[in-house]
């Protein structure tokens, strides 16, 4: 599940629920909840689950194709509800989404837009619409507020907004984890083993206390400290005091 409503999209703010949220054994700190709707077309489905649009939906059948409109997008091309659609109706769906950040545009500076940073998008629930359209409902709750962020929300209740929803940074493809990178090293032959260690070696990144050995061998360990590295309390005489 990654839900994201990236631009600007026209939403309506259903409630809001301004909270305290305690933090240790004394502090508290405010909270808000946002309960926000939104209707967007049915492949925003696909954030929840690549099959869900297939399930609740289908091509029109006996029917002629949506006629278009010059500069005007058809909605969907699967805009009939399947018969589960009708039988389930609005479905809610469990899990939720931190570290999201929403914004909600008010104004034409943008001096006035309300940015609310690390929340977490739980409540889901998805309202399928005959036509291709799907209407979200979500709630949003974030501690990042102060006295005034929470004055400017506390006027918006059933008010429309155009609001931006940007999920968390996604990890880069080339980022591993240490069990892969280990998985990757088991599958290595010894000479390819070698190979990369020296490669390595070259580069810096060689595991402290190893070097690599001549070409055909194995890594040896590096050598040991000197007489006036030795341990414990070395003497200027380079031996190590008794």
């Amino acid at each position: 599940m990654r839900i994201a409503q990236i631009g600007k999209k026209k939403a309506t703010i259903v409630d809001i629920d301004i909270q305290s949220l305690k933090m240790g054994q004394t502090e508290v700190v405010p909270a808000v909840a946002l309960h926000i709707k939104v209707v967007q077309a049915n492949d925003s489905l696909n954030q929840l689950d690549k099959t869900l649009l297939h399930f609740l939906y289908a091509k029109a059948s006996g029917k002629p194709e949506q006629a278009t409109l010059d500069g005007v997008s058809v909605v969907s091309e699967m805009p009939a509800l399947t018969d589960a659609a009708l039988a389930l109706g609005a479905l809610n769906w469990e899990g939720e989404q931190t570290g999201t950040e929403l914004k909600i545009y008010q104004g034409i500076t943008g001096d006035q837009d309300i940015k609310l940073r690390n929340g977490t998008v739980r409540k889901i629930k998805i309202d399928p619409k005959e036509g291709g359209a799907v209407e979200w409902h979500y709630w949003f709750f974030t501690s990042d507020v102060d006295q005034d962020t929470l004055g400017a929300l506390a006027i918006l209740k059933s008010l429309e907004r155009d609001i931006e929803l940007v999920p968390p940074e996604a990890l880069s493809s080339k980022q591993k984890t240490l069990r892969e990178a280990a998985n990757e090293d088991a599958k290595l032959t010894p000479a390819k083993a070698l190979e990369k260690a020296v490669k390595e070696e070259a580069a810096g990144k060689a595991k402290p206390g190893t070097k690599p050995a001549a070409k055909g061998g194995k890594a040896a360990p590096a050598a040991g400290p000197s007489p006036q590295e030795a341990w414990p309390f070395p003497n200027k005489n380079g031996k190590a005091a008794a």
